[in-house]
């Protein structure tokens, strides 16, 4: 069995992370130095579709960008990884994502160095897109590797099942509970994150200034796609994973009824993130087990989560008391 097993599995999806970006700096930086008396004082540094230089910079210039770009990579989706421990699925993406990138990055600094060394005119220098190809080629390897070692969801990461039969939980007089669960969307966080990754290489082939927009665009999509889920005498509270606003809540008074059914989120809402269709409004992250909602308007509240039926269960028992209590009471 692979020594990898034994670590947690959090800190498996941070070296997941984390390594190939350190190892791509060590790496630039070794070949840099090696070849730094080989290399033009103004070097090309974007090469175009065609395969020509269309783009230049000074020898530490080019240095500091590559290596910020790879240790703001290790920051970044090391920093997202840590965030996402309570969303195991998405975690484990956004971890193979951000090794993949840090690979992909590092083949092509190494690339464009090798393809200046010895030159005299900088505008003479070629890169051939076998190396692009090899590239992604690599960093798809090691996304596949990286997967591998990352893991399933391990028993512990996730609350028991709830039970069944339970419409309504046994709730004494004075007694109250608190139910409270994560979620998350696997298609968000990805899609944020390789917004992300084509920002970052935009950024170092192309200009900062082109990447801007998909920086801007996929760091809200990568960051805030959890969230946690909050059934109690307030009634059903949802907020960010990672801040306590914007939160949602539904209080205990409008639900008539709560429940728990399967929600597929393109088909029943048309897509993903806070959705509103005629008789039903809610936060879809996910296909999978959601809490349910009838509220008094006749109206439906939809919130994918896992261990729904416990929730429902919570909230059933609560508005009957609620119900129950005389007015001033």
């Amino acid at each position: 069995m692979p020594r990898t097993r034994h670590l947690p599995v959090n800190a498996r999806r941070s070296l997941v992370t984390v390594t190939p970006s350190l190892l791509a700096a060590v790496g630039v930086l070794s070949v840099f130095l090696s070849l730094r008396d080989r290399l033009p004082g103004r070097m090309a540094t974007h090469i175009g579709p065609g395969g020509e230089a269309d783009g230049f910079s000074g020898q530490g210039s080019f240095l500091a960008v590559a290596l910020g770009v790879l240790i703001g990579d290790a920051v970044l989706f090391g920093g997202l990884v840590h965030w996402m421990r309570t969303n195991p699925g998405p975690q484990r993406v956004v971890a193979v994502i951000g090794g993949a990138v840090a690979v992909l990055t590092g083949w092509l600094v190494v690339a464009v160095l090798l393809a200046n060394a010895d030159v005299d005119d900088p505008e003479s220098v070629t890169l051939p897109g076998l190396q692009a190809a090899l590239a992604f080629g690599a960093a798809a390897v090691y996304a596949a590797l990286g997967w591998l070692i990352c893991g399933r969801v391990e028993e512990g990461e996730t609350s028991s099942e709830p039970p069944a039969d339970a419409a309504r939980l046994s709730l004494g007089a004075s007694e109250t509970a608190v139910w409270s669960r994560t979620t998350g969307s696997r298609v968000l966080p990805a899609t944020g994150v390789l917004v992300l990754a084509a920002g970052l290489v935009v950024g170092i082939t192309t200009g900062w200034l082109s990447a801007l927009p998909m920086l801007v665009a996929g760091a809200p999509l990568a960051l805030l796609t959890g969230a946690r889920v909050t059934a109690d005498r307030r009634g059903i509270t949802v907020a960010p994973t990672f801040a306590s606003w914007p939160r949602l809540n539904i209080p205990l008074e409008r639900i008539a009824e709560a429940g728990n059914r399967p929600v597929s989120p393109f088909r029943e809402f048309g897509g993903w993130g806070y959705r509103i269709r005629p008789g039903a409004s809610g936060i879809v992250l996910r296909t999978g087990d959601a809490l349910v909602a009838t509220l008094a308007t006749g109206k439906e509240f939809v919130v994918t989560v896992d261990d729904a039926a416990t929730a429902a269960a919570l909230l059933n028992a609560l508005a009957d008391r609620e119900r129950r209590t005389p007015a001033g009471g």
